[in-house]
């Protein structure tokens, strides 16, 4: 799949300086003895990192007095699937290789593999592994691929982006005591996704250094990729990381101040970035008081299931539901749209669409299209379902509503008259003062920060709620707060006021112990 500049899909080059840090986070570096230093590159597009690489084995050469061409083909591995890349890899190399030894070879083709580096059968191990893996979503994997890594790799699991199996897989052909550094999303660190590789490099590798540079950008073009260096060794654990977190939009590599922290040896492995301890008998979590959090309706076909009112043409009314969307909380402001979910479901089962005729007409000239789903292929019988089950009964419950990305400074609360669209987390409550008084405490600093740390953020800094954030956060016990506390936070939260949310907060957070702008307990 071709992006607008021509690139494949995952296809993100590495400009020069986020190379050279990553070669020197290897010890790949041309004052080293590299003559028997093997190498891996398991993505190596155009070339970027094989021409630093290469570059480096010669300066090598010169200054340690060993054959550049042999080494050059005994120890260097470059990986490339996409046949144009691939080529371009290639001629690469042999032009670079002329240029430095003034011989025409095709070293290439001893030292370039063009082949899905997740299947090939590798025949030696390597002391260092470099690259840039591919930024694939795990929808955009090739469906075909997908049962083979999952079958392969531990940590392909849930919704996996292709970066985690080119972790293990890499992983697994390290050298003992061999170093891994790539460049990549942060979001592994974050996301669900990427807990069974958090715990497969907590347990059996030592984490040396991690260095997120999110706001950044070390490519070559501007991409939204969130990146992140991270260096791994195959190794006994050590007690510390290197850690820095950079928040400018360029970097000067020669002079990061990473500082330790704690290497946490549990396999729950939350955090990598800021391990802190947050169990205080005046914090709880959001669903031990009794509030429940979901994520709106996935329908696998919107343009078929949400219509806005004027496009129904004439579906029963007991088949349709007002529909919020994020896109209906926008600047600070709650707008419905008017979008209506059709609803296939009648008493937590799909209907008989000859109870509605209008319906079953709709549905049925739409039908080739409804077939093409995954879920409909699976379930043919099925073909008008969407892909996750709608309970009408929601739509009434009081609902504090969460847009997964969104650059809104104040949350709202759904009354009772919208059903959740997938974009948008939710948490119920059968007292709308109790919804009112957590989304005061969730618009604090206090809590802003908490998520700074364990969740995951847009570019600009702005934190995502997302279920799995939102489970971990740590709050006031509500029903502990004194009434004239409860009282000033619904009021805060009437008046749109986060200064006066953030006085009572903090005030608590003193109170009990708690440091409340970073999260910290005494």
């Amino acid at each position: 799949m071709k992006r607008g500049n021509g690139r494949n899909q995952g296809e993100v080059f590495t400009d020069k300086n986020a190379i050279q840090f990553i070669l020197d986070e290897v010890n790949y570096a041309p004052d080293v003895d590299l003559k028997s230093i093997s190498i891996l590159e398991p993505a190596s597009g155009k070339g970027a990192f094989a021409i630093e690489i290469i570059n480096r084995l010669f300066q090598s050469s010169l200054l340690h007095n060993f054959s550049f061409l042999d080494s050059l083909i005994c120890n260097l591995t470059f990986v490339e699937l996409d046949k144009h890349s691939f080529a371009k890899l290639c001629s690469s190399i042999d032009e670079l290789v002329f240029n430095l030894t003034s011989k025409k070879t095709t070293v290439s083709s001893k030292i370039c593999l063009n082949t899905n580096f997740l299947t090939h059968q590798f025949n030696m191990k390597y002391d260092c592994i470099v690259g840039n893996p591919p930024y694939i979503r795990h929808e955009l994997i090739p469906k075909f691929d997908k049962p083979i890594y999952q079958h392969k790799f531990s940590t392909f699991k849930y919704r996996a982006d292709l970066y985690i199996p080119f972790y293990e897989n890499s992983l697994c052909l390290l050298k003992p005591n061999g170093l891994l550094s790539f460049i990549c999303s942060n979001r592994w660190l974050y996301n669900q996704y990427g807990k069974p590789l958090r715990e497969k490099i907590s347990t059996k590798y030592n984490l040396k250094k991690i260095l997120n540079i999110e706001k950044s950008s070390p490519f070559d073009e501007a991409v939204t990729a969130y990146p992140c260096i991270t260096t791994i060794q195959n190794s006994k654990q050590c007690q510390t990381v290197l850690f820095y977190e950079d928040n400018s939009k360029t970097i000067n590599f020669s002079t990061i101040p990473f500082i330790e922290v704690d290497n946490p040896k549990t396999n729950s492995w939350q955090n990598l970035f800021l391990h802190y301890n947050i169990n205080n008998i005046a914090l709880i979590g959001i669903e031990e008081q009794g509030f429940e959090i979901g994520i709106g309706v996935a329908t696998g076909a919107d343009s078929i299931f949400v219509k806005q009112g004027k496009e129904l043409n004439g579906i029963e009314r007991s088949r349709i539901l007002p529909l919020v969307k994020s896109s209906d909380l926008k600047n600070n402001t709650f707008t419905w749209n008017d979008n209506y979910l059709i609803n296939p479901y009648d008493n937590d089962e799909l209907c008989d669409l000859k109870l509605y005729p209008h319906l079953q007409t709709y549905f049925n000239d739409n039908k080739d299209t409804l077939l093409k789903r995954h879920t409909a292929k699976k379930t043919p019988s099925k073909w008008y379902k969407t892909i996750d089950k709608i309970k009408p009964e929601l739509l009434a419950k009081p609902k504090l509503l969460l847009p997964d990305l969104t650059g809104n400074k104040f949350l709202f609360i759904d009354e009772g008259n919208f059903y959740p669209h997938h974009n948008i987390y939710y948490i119920t409550s059968e007292n709308i003062s109790s919804l009112k008084t957590l989304a005061s405490i969730l618009m604090s600093n206090f809590i802003k920060n908490q998520m700074s740390q364990i969740g995951i953020r847009m570019n600009g800094g702005l934190p995502r709620f997302q279920s799995q954030v939102l489970k971990q956060l740590k709050i006031p016990n509500i029903n502990k707060l004194k009434l004239s506390d409860r009282t000033k936070l619904i009021q805060a939260y009437d008046n749109q006021n986060l200064d006066n949310t953030n006085q009572i907060i903090d005030k608590y957070c003193t109170q009990h112990g708690v440091l409340g702008k970073l999260g910290l307990t005494n």
